[in-house]
């Protein structure tokens, strides 16, 4: 499989059906095509960025009707949580960390997009998404929420998992997802060494927001959680890391609203799986 500078290829998982659609994009442009409709229960989607010389394959994952939820996650359990900093970024938003507006556990199958393609698998288990990225390459697939879950300014966290891994291998976060093909929005990724980068998608185009940067308040893995975060407030997006802002936030506005996804990124390390769970969103008043 040649290497090259990503582009984006999707997937979606759609209701009773099991067709396909490919599309190669040129070399000279990142481009984003359809790769395939997998049987399943809601429009799920799954986002893949990958070399534009290469259109792989996807395997339909088998269809477990007697599984589909029957009513929409509701919020998570009252916590406590800790006052806020003054100088934390969310300190002056009046939002309720303790109940979310919307919250998704995992409990349920079908509230997250699902994939099985030769170079990633993205699969609901036992109360968790577990995402693997199968080849250490420029491929990255990304599972999205239901349009339920969709949000213009925000708060948002999910709990991460990552396994083996070394270097640059890490768990991202997408935000602001949409476009035709789902393939535009914002990605925090945080790497098993402690350090993390924020990127841009644009129908195929990549460009880096803040490259690779340390800090303190990321576990390093492997074997590491961390709860990755995103505040989105107009053109300011401030990535977090366990509840703490990794520095100020990038400046940006071409997307305004989308849903979420999230993926395992391999660098170093073919296989690499990070664990989702616990995904919490807040909604921001512009």
């Amino acid at each position: 499989m040649r290497r090259h500078a990503p582009a984006i290829l999707l997937l979606v998982i759609a209701a009773a059906a099991c067709n396909r659609q490919a599309a190669a994009p040129p070399a000279s442009v990142l481009q984003t095509g359809v790769a395939a409709t997998l049987t399943a229960a809601p429009p799920l989607p799954a986002t893949r960025t990958s070399p534009p010389s290469a259109t792989p394959s996807a395997t339909a994952l088998p269809p477990t009707p007697s599984t589909v939820p029957t009513e929409t996650p509701g919020p998570t359990p009252t916590v406590t949580v800790p006052p806020l900093p003054t100088d934390d970024p969310r300190y002056a938003l009046s939002l309720n960390l303790a109940v979310p507006d919307y919250a998704d556990g995992f409990a349920q199958r079908y509230t997250w997009g699902e994939l099985a393609d030769a170079g990633a698998v993205n699969t609901w288990e036992d109360g968790h998404l577990k995402t693997s990225d199968l080849l250490a390459d420029g491929f990255v697939w990304w599972s999205g929420t239901l349009p339920d879950a969709a949000a213009g300014d925000f708060f948002v966290e999910v709990s991460s998992e990552i396994g083996s891994c070394s270097g640059k291998d890490a768990a991202g976060l997408a935000g602001r997802v949409g476009g035709v093909n789902l393939n535009s929005g914002y990605t925090l990724e945080v790497a098993c060494d402690g350090t993390y980068r924020m990127r841009k998608f644009s129908e195929g185009a990549v460009a880096v927001l803040r490259d690779w940067t340390a800090s303190e308040a990321i576990v390093k893995g492997p074997e590491a959680d961390n709860r990755l975060g995103l505040l989105a407030r107009g053109d300011q997006i401030t990535p977090f890391a366990n509840g703490v802002a990794l520095g100020p936030a990038v400046q940006d506005a071409s997307f305004a609203y989308g849903i979420f996804g999230v993926y395992a990124m391999a660098r170093e390390t073919p296989g690499v799986v990070v664990v989702y769970d616990d995904f919490a969103l807040w909604y921001v008043t512009p």
